[in-house]
C-alpha cells in the first residue's frame, strides 16, 4: 500500500475503544507489527539496497523474525517521541489523547511474559500486512489465486485500486477510530514534568524540524528516482506517488526523533538545572536562626530585653497585673506599641 500507516486499521480488532489492547497483547506492538515489513522502504531513502529486502520481511519467515526486531525498534523510537508529540497539543486535548496513545502500563508485567505476548503481538501485527499486500501487488500469492485482481479497467489493473482505494478507506477508518475514542474519553492522564510544554516559539520550530524533514525526505528520494528511471518515465502520478510517500516517511521519522530527542533532553537539563539549585540554596533564616539576629530576638525575646517588657513581662513589673492594668509603663521609643497613657500626655503639657 503506497501508505504504510493505513495498514495500522487490521490491527483495530484487537483494540479496546481506550486504545489498551484486548487480552494480554500489547497494543504499540500490535501496531508497529503491522508497520514493520514496509520499514525496508522507507530505509532505502537512505540505504538504496534496502529495497531488496522487502522480499524477506514480507515472508512467512520474515514475519517472525525480522518484523518482530523491527517493530520493536519502532516502539523504543515511539516511546521517545510520544510525550514530546503531546506536549505539542492544545491544551485541552493534551490530557485525552495522552491517556488514549499511554494505554496499560508495561510495569505491571513480568518482563519475560511482557516479551512473550509483545513478540506475538508484533507476529499479528505483521502478518495482517503481509496477507493484505498479497490481494494488492502484484505477482503475490493473493493476486494469483484471484486472477481477476490482475485484469486491467480503465488503463490500470484492478489490484491496484484495491491497493490505493484500501489506503484512503483505511486512512478514514482510523481516523474514526482516533475521534470516537477521544470523544469518549474522560479528562485523560497528567503528562510527565520532565517534558517541557513548549511555547508558540517552540511550536513554529518543531513544526519547521519535522516539516523541513519531511519535505527533504521527498525531494531526495523523487530526484534520486528520477535521476535514475529519467522524468520521462512519469505518466501519471501513480508512478511517483509511492517514492514520493517513501521519502516522505523516512523524513517524517528522522524529523520526529530529532525532535523529541531534543525535547527530552532540553526536559532532563531543567530538572538537573533545578535540583542543582536547590541543593546549593541556603537555609532560611526564621527557619534556623544565628545568635543574636534581629528576628530571632523577636520571636524569642532575651530576659529583660525592651521587647520582653511588652510581651513577656517580667515578675513584679506594672504589666505582671494583667492586660488590662490601669497604669501601664510606655516603652521608651517602642513605635505601634498603642496608644500613650493618659498620665504621660497630661505630665507633656
Amino acid at each position: 500500500m503506497p501508505f504504510t500507516l493505513s495498514h495500522a486499521v487490521a490491527v483495530l480488532p484487537g483494540l479496546h475503544r481506550n486504545g489498551t489492547a484486548r487480552g494480554p497483547l500489547v497494543a504499540s506492538a500490535l501496531v508497529a507489527g503491522s508497520f514493520a515489513p514496509d520499514m525496508t522502504y522507507f530505509a532505502a531513502t537512505a540505504f538504496p539496497g534496502a529495497m531488496t529486502l522487502g522480499d524477506i520481511t514480507h515472508s512467512p519467515v520474515g514475519i517472525v523474525t525480522a518484523d518482530v526486531l523491527i517493530a520493536a525498534a519502532l516502539v523504543g523510537l515511539w516511546l521517545i517521541v510520544r510525550e514530546p508529540l503531546v506536549v505539542l497539543l492544545p491544551a485541552r486535548w493534551r490530557g485525552r489523547v495522552y491517556g488514549l496513545v499511554r494505554g496499560r502500563p508495561w510495569r505491571e508485567r513480568h518482563p519475560a511474559v511482557l516479551a512473550g505476548w509483545f513478540g506475538l503481538s508484533a507476529v499479528v501485527g505483521a502478518t495482517t500486512h503481509v496477507v493484505w499486500d498479497s490481494f494488492t501487488h502484484l505477482d503475490r500469492w493473493g493476486t494469483r489465486m484471484i486472477p481477476v485482481l490482475g485484469d486491467v479497467v480503465g488503463g490500470f489493473p484492478v489490484y491496484l485500486y484495491a491497493q490505493y482505494g484500501g489506503s484512503a478507506l483505511a486512512l478514514g477508518l482510523l481516523g474514526w477510530f482516533v475521534a470516537r475514542a477521544l470523544r469518549s474519553a474522560g479528562p485523560g492522564l497528567e503528562l510527565p514534568s520532565r517534558v517541557p510544554v513548549p511555547g508558540r516559539r517552540g511550536r513554529l520550530l518543531a513544526a519547521g524540524v519535522i516539516g523541513g524533514c519531511v519535505l527533504a525526505g521527498v525531494a531526495h528520494r523523487v530526484l534520486r528516482w528520477a535521476a535514475y528511471w529519467g522524468w520521462g518515465r512519469i505518466e501519471t502520478p501513480l508512478d511517483v506517488i509511492p517514492t514520493a510517500c517513501f521519502g516522505a516517511g523516512a523524513g517524517l521519522a528522522v524529523g520526529l526523533v530529532l525532535y523529541g530527542t531534543g525535547a527530552r533532553l532540553r526536559g532532563a537539563s531543567r530538572t538537573a538545572a533545578g535540583a542543582g539549585l536547590r541543593a546549593a540554596s541556603p537555609a532560611p533564616a526564621a527557619e534556623t536562626p544565628a545568635t543574636g539576629d534581629l528576628e530571632a530576638a523577636s520571636e524569642t525575646p532575651a530576659s529583660g530585653g525592651p521587647e520582653a517588657a511588652s510581651e513577656t513581662p517580667a515578675s513584679g513589673g506594672p504589666e505582671a497585673d494583667g492586660e488590662a492594668s490601669a497604669d501601664p509603663v510606655p516603652t521608651s521609643g517602642a513605635e505601634g506599641r498603642g496608644p500613650r497613657p493618659e498620665r504621660s500626655r497630661q505630665g507633656s503639657r
